[in-house]
Parts: C-alpha cells; sequence; structure tokens
C-alpha cells in the first residue's frame, strides 16, 4: 500500500467554532488511478453525511506513482468529525493515492469562485 499525505502549511488552521447543532464541513482533495475512482465513491458514499463535490480527471503527471494509469482528483465534502472514518475508508477501498490537503468549505467556495464563500 502507498499513499502520500501531505501536511498542512505552516499557520494553517480550522476553526472548529460552531453554533450548537450545526456541522462544520471540510473539503479533502484525494487522487487515485482512475480505475479505482468508482470504488472509492461507492465506499465514501456508505460514510454518513460524506459526498464526492467532483471527479477531475489529471491530464499530466505531476506525481510520482508505481505505474502510468490515468488518475483523477475527488473533492470530498466532509463533516470535519467523520474525517478519521473517511481516511480509514479510503486506506481500506484503494492500494494507493494521494490524500491532499484538508479545506474549510468556505476555502473551497473560494477556490471555485464563489466570491460570497458563504
Amino acid at each position: 500500500m502507498a499513499y502520500a499525505a501531505y501536511r498542512e502549511p505552516p499557520g494553517a488552521a480550522f476553526s472548529l467554532a460552531s453554533p450548537v447543532g450545526e456541522t462544520v464541513f471540510q473539503v479533502l482533495d484525494v487522487t487515485v488511478a482512475s480505475v479505482d475512482a468508482c470504488r472509492v465513491r461507492r465506499a465514501l458514499a456508505a460514510c454518513q453525511g460524506v459526498g464526492v463535490l467532483r471527479c477531475e480527471p489529471l491530464l499530466h503527471s505531476a506525481a510520482a506513482w508505481a505505474t502510468a494509469a490515468p488518475r483523477v482528483r475527488l473533492m470530498v465534502r466532509l463533516p470535519f468529525a467523520r474525517y478519521a472514518e473517511v481516511l480509514h475508508c479510503l486506506l481500506e477501498c484503494v492500494p494507493d493515492g494521494e490524500i491532499g490537503a484538508l479545506t474549510s468549505w468556505r476555502a473551497h467556495l473560494k477556490r471555485c469562485g464563489v466570491a460570497h464563500g458563504g
């Protein structure tokens, strides 16, 4: 099993303060071989409150992999409380991949061009 994981940059912090009963959502970027994408999506669908927002084919090779198989980046929306469950699901589901940065929902919306980031 080969996985690449990346630390958050220095100073990156997540505000976990929220009104009582409100779910704090995060977005996790995960890169897997395209042949594994369907299996990953099905496995993540079984996790309560977790969903794949986007499945983006990667047209260039930007990371070291054991094979030259085509890859996809999945943007996974998850409640912060389910982070460990999602990581466990990914590690069980696919033999290798890259687990990217965990970003706040607001930062994800801004990255996608939504100006208000609400």
